[in-house]
């Protein structure tokens, strides 16, 4: 036999090991027997084209665990029994009586105000608070009802949900990584339920002094830590308050420590306007016209409003 005949079969003999290897490797060690006729046909395809068939499936299997190209969408992929999520057919008769909040309360038949009412409370209503608050004011005394018990519910789990994260806060250590996240969570549960201005004025301005309060202390302990979302809700519920003085230093905060974002410029820009700081206001605006970010429309109409 000569030399390249002895290649090539020696190519084929390891080729069929390879495949005979592949089919053992799968049905033994894997003990795969849902996709054992795959596995079968994997091994026909290398035996009857070798090297070629051994590579292909060498380089998918390379391609599948270790390559990605971009990122895959599983949101609508169902893996197994055990995963799989129901559809639950729609309550039409109830959808159809779910109203916005505002019309919910200005219905004039009573009994459909009643009832359009505790849909609207039944339903998601976590961005709702400020809007299911105007039914406290309704002529009908049993909505009014629903409104107000609804609210007093979420406003006790509020002020207890507020002092337990305190607590823990405060039994924590500002330097480690686990009080600061606390902090940061507490910041976005407080101006989330704030920010709806559901609440007396003298309680608001006490929960806004707490929140402003923690805020102090990450900022004068983790600075680092104080990202841009905690001066948009500090400075948001500061000047609600129309404490202008207050708002101020964190906006001249914010800037300094984030002089590429575009809320920094865009919250004292606000400030400046509310003021009637004309001088201060077309300051940060040159400001922002020399730095890089991007202006969106919320900030061009601002900006057309005070030269209009």
């Amino acid at each position: 036999m000569t030399r390249s005949g002895i290649i090539f079969l020696s190519i084929l003999i390891l080729n069929a090991l390879i495949a005979a290897g592949y089919l053992i490797w799968y049905l033994n060690y894997k003990k795969d027997t849902d996709n054992r006729k795959q596995y079968m046909m994997h091994t026909v395809i290398m035996l009857v084209c070798p090297v070629v068939g051994a590579l292909y499936f060498l380089f998918a299997y390379l391609k599948y665990h270790f390559v990605e190209f971009g990122e895959r969408d599983l949101t609508d992929v169902e893996f197994s029994k055990k995963r799989h999520v129901p559809r639950v057919k729609a309550d039409e008769e109830r959808e159809r009586n779910i109203v916005a909040v505002e019309e919910a309360i200005v219905v004039s038949d009573q009994e459909k105000k009643r009832i359009n009412m505790l849909n609207v409370l039944l339903g998601e209503t976590e961005e709702s608070y400020s809007a299911i608050a105007l039914a406290l004011d309704s002529d009908d005394s049993e909505v009014a009802h629903y409104a107000a018990s609804f609210l007093q519910s979420k406003m006790d789990t509020f002020r207890e949900n507020v002092r337990k994260m305190q607590q823990k806060i405060e039994e924590g250590d500002i330097e480690e990584e686990e009080c600061q996240e606390q902090i940061l969570n507490l910041i976005r549960y407080m101006n989330h339920m704030l920010k709806q201005k559901v609440f007396t004025r003298v309680e608001q301005v006490d929960y806004v002094s707490q929140m402003e309060q923690i805020c102090e202390k990450l900022f004068q302990n983790a600075r680092d830590r104080m990202i841009p979302a905690c001066y948009e809700c500090i400075l948001g519920r500061i000047m609600d308050l129309r404490e202008y003085d207050r708002a101020e230093l964190w906006g001249s905060r914010f800037s300094e420590q984030y002089p590429d974002h575009l809320s920094s410029y865009k919250l004292r820009l606000k400030l400046y306007f509310e003021t009637n700081q004309n001088d201060k206001f077309f300051e940060v605006l040159d400001q922002l016209r020399a730095s890089s970010v991007v202006v969106d429309n919320q900030t061009l109409e601002l900006i057309r409003m005070v030269r209009g």
